[in-house]
């Protein structure tokens, strides 16, 4: 069973990229940044992650339209995609957080970011992945 946990982290604001890259770090888990959507599917198509936190208001790509994106990209793979967590300062409508959801994200999590709220989704939904997972090699 894999025991360390990957994550592509996608953020354009560098203090906040260098923030979450450390406490993500003392966390135990392996990171690797990204400035931007078009730098983040560099990186996803050629690496293979347990989890993405992405920012969602960022230039040229925003993260619904990367996450779509990835989405695409793993159909094409083998059909195997990580979980994506948005994370977000903007106030979501309705029709806005359909737009997020329907590109293929998994979560949403409020800027400012509570910590601890932010780990416990990461744990809720890599269990569910982990439990995914399970389900489908029996099958």
């Amino acid at each position: 069973m894999k025991t360390t946990v990957s994550i592509l982290l996608v953020e354009d604001d560098l203090i906040n990229r260098i923030a979450l890259y450390r406490f993500f770090s003392k966390k135990g888990y392996v990171v690797h940044p990204a400035k931007d959507g078009k730098e983040a599917l560099e990186i996803y198509s050629k690496n293979e992650f347990d989890l993405i936190i992405m920012d969602l208001v960022m230039p040229e790509l925003d993260g619904a339209e990367t996450a779509r994106k990835m989405r695409f990209i793993s159909n094409n793979t083998n059909g195997n995609y990580p979980p994506i967590i948005i994370i977000t300062a903007v106030d979501h409508r309705a029709q806005n957080l359909e737009k997020i959801f329907r590109a293929g994200v998994d979560r949403v999590v409020q800027k400012p970011i509570e910590h601890a709220q932010l780990l416990e989704c990461i744990d809720e939904i890599l269990l569910l992945k982990q439990t995914n997972e399970k389900t489908t090699s029996r099958s």
